[in-house]
């Protein structure tokens, strides 16, 4: 599917900026070619982020003004749920060392981003990545003591 947000560029402190409409954030470029490629890169990014969460990535609106005297440019990419970079729950068991039951677990917690293809669970490889990074402890979690 196509995705299409407009980005207004404009020069700032020797670099030149894309800011899309609708949207927090923004990246800059060394001229205006690298900062297009910067502004896909971040319309990608931010599109598959929605995909790999199962939600729609919203179009903005067309025909914006320039807020900051820059030229608004419309930035289109293709991307559908098969780019998201992903592994079976098998391998994100894995990976992080426990059941494909504990897997599932995460899953319905909310805690690891997937979707299915076919039969086939498929998981998030930067959501495997960041709960890898927590390293959580194995077992339950400590019982909290109330003082009386």
């Amino acid at each position: 599917m196509a995705y299409v947000r407009e980005f207004e560029f404009f020069e700032d402190e020797g670099m030149v900026c894309a800011e899309p409409f609708g949207m927090e954030g923004a990246t800059c470029g060394t001229d205006i070619y690298d900062a297009i490629d910067m502004a896909a890169d971040w319309l990608r990014i931010h599109v598959l982020d929605a995909l790999a969460r199962g939600e729609a990535f919203p179009q903005g609106a067309l025909g914006n003004k320039p807020r900051h005297g820059g030229t608004v440019i419309a930035v289109a990419i293709e991307a559908s749920l098969g780019d998201v970079p992903a592994m079976t729950a098998s391998e994100a068991a894995r990976e992080l060392g426990v059941s494909t039951a504990r897997v599932s677990q995460l899953v319905s917690a909310g805690l690891l981003e997937s979707w299915k293809v076919g039969s086939t669970r498929m998981v998030s490889e930067n959501s495997v990545l960041a709960r890898k990074a927590e390293a959580p402890k194995a077992g339950r979690p400590a019982r909290e003591t109330v003082a009386a």
